[in-house]
């Protein structure tokens, strides 16, 4: 049965509203009679927005599933939580979503540290280290088998990054390589060749010089080669991709590395993208958060190409659906040509060692991560699907060899700096000069890179 539920909006802000038609569908569905509320998300912004689909707050005894869900997974948590329900009816679940990638961390830890902890929450590749250095996750290694969970079926990759010292800390949810996304109409508008599986820096920026066009003939340029986002996170395939680093082979220090000779010849290619060559829309090179407008161009056939994670591709499928563009996946330029190694980014769904309902919790998060939830997520374009056996089936039906290409990046990817050190997030905070003071203030890139070395190395210092 399904309960009539009063929606309600809590805030960051404490503020309350109940939201327009008064009375919603319980969106989470019904576990058991007694719990028959549930916590869902709606967009709202950069705040935390949490939407109560419930007649009387969460049940105290329901299995809270924390995770950074936004509008366009809520639908698929639905699924997979109704067919959760299905086979554990026993089992109260309530999810709960938090925006902002710092947010939801610091959320997490300081729940955790004041007694008060999810019952799962999913963990982000790159805060792999503050988690697990704390001692704060259960090993869920003991309980795999009973919980129905085969670790050898996840993906090789997703078992070097889950796995620690024979413990697994979270069990996979799904990964996703950089890669260069191209719009085949825009390609074709100016007779250019397709991009290849593997090819070279002077091949791109030829290809980005012949893309970018005054369509109009008003003598200024509406259609641009390539989207240039001033975010350090689009930068470090590039940084790869040049045989550059950020840091040096230990992880322990950024002189030698973000300062040598090679990623600085990246830097300035990708730099002088935006500084020299008319190859990309200026004006959308100062600004932050740029991937929004970037897709927009890229919908509207005003763009040739931009790099991305699997996540964009959701919604460029929406967009070749409807006949606005037609689109392709290829691997991100290298300096020489040689196959790319673009980042990994991925995710899991980890248990607290103090989770309350523990056994539960283990169910949920195996759950969350086996066949069932994979090919509902999988289907719906977010991300390659943990298992091998999901994303080779999904690839196969895939017409246009796009989740082919997503594989076949994956295999040769690298997971990020940020699964190894701790302190990423905060050396991330102090890379964001590396792309704004020699784009804004015109300064020497190798000084820059340089002087911000030296402080990620003070940063990742041990303290005495």
């Amino acid at each position: 049965m399904q309960g009539n539920c009063e929606a309600t909006i809590y805030t960051k802000s404490g503020s309350l509203s109940i939201l327009p038609g008064g009375r919603e569908r319980c969106p989470w569905g019904v576990r058991r009679a007694a719990a028959n509320r549930r916590r869902t998300v709606v967009p709202a912004g950069p705040l935390v927005v949490l939407l109560w689909a419930g007649c009387a707050g969460p049940p105290a005894d329901c299995v809270r599933v924390v995770s950074w869900a936004d509008y366009r997974e809520i639908a698929l948590e639905e699924e997979i939580a109704d067919s959760f329900a299905v086979r554990h009816p026993e089992i109260p679940v309530c999810f709960e979503s938090l925006s902002g990638a710092g947010i939801y961390r610091e959320k997490v830890l300081t729940s955790i540290a004041a007694g008060t902890p999810p019952g799962v929450f999913l963990l982000d590749g790159i805060d792999i280290p503050a988690f697990a250095n704390r001692g704060v996750l259960l090993d869920l290694a003991p309980f795999a088998t009973r919980a129905g969970v085969d670790t050898a079926a996840f993906h090789p990759r997703l078992r070097e990054l889950f796995r620690r010292d024979g413990r697994w800390i979270a069990f996979p949810k799904g990964f996703t390589p950089m890669v260069l996304y191209y719009n085949r109409n825009v390609f074709d508008a100016a007779d250019r060749a397709h991009p290849p599986a593997a090819w070279s820096w002077t091949e791109f920026l030829e290809t980005a010089r012949a893309l970018t066009a005054d369509t109009d003939g008003d003598g200024v340029e509406d259609r641009w080669g390539f989207g240039w986002a001033r975010e350090f996170f689009y930068l470090q395939s590039w940084l790869w991709a040049g045989g550059g680093d950020l840091l040096t082979g230990d992880g322990l220090r950024a002189t030698g590395a973000l300062d040598a000779p090679e990623t600085i010849r990246a830097l300035d290619f990708y730099l002088d993208l935006a500084r020299h060559e008319r190859v990309v829309p200026r004006i959308e090179m100062f600004r932050r958060e740029s991937s929004v407008p970037i897709l927009r161009l890229f919908s509207s056939n005003r763009l040739g190409m931009f790099v991305s994670g699997h996540w964009s591709a959701q919604q460029l499928d929406a967009h070749e659906r409807a006949g606005r563009i037609r689109y392709g996946v290829t691997s991100i330029p290298t300096q020489d040509g040689s196959p790319a190694r673009p980042v990994l980014y991925a995710s899991g769904w980890a248990v607290p060692r103090n989770a309350p309902h523990r056994r539960w919790s283990v169910q949920v998060a195996a759950f969350l991560s086996g066949e069932t939830a994979q090919r509902i997520r999988a289907r719906a374009g977010l991300e390659i699907a943990g298992l091998p056996a999901v994303a080779e089936a999904i690839a196969a039906a895939d017409t246009t060899g796009r989740e082919y290409a997503f594989l076949e990046n994956a295999e040769r990817g690298r997971h990020t700096w940020g699964a190894r050190v701790e302190k990423w997030r905060e050396v991330e905070d102090v890379l964001l000069d590396l792309l704004d003071r020699p784009l804004v203030r015109g300064e020497d890139t190798g000084a820059v890179a340089h002087e911000l070395a030296l402080r990620i190395d003070a940063l990742l210092r041990p303290p005495r």
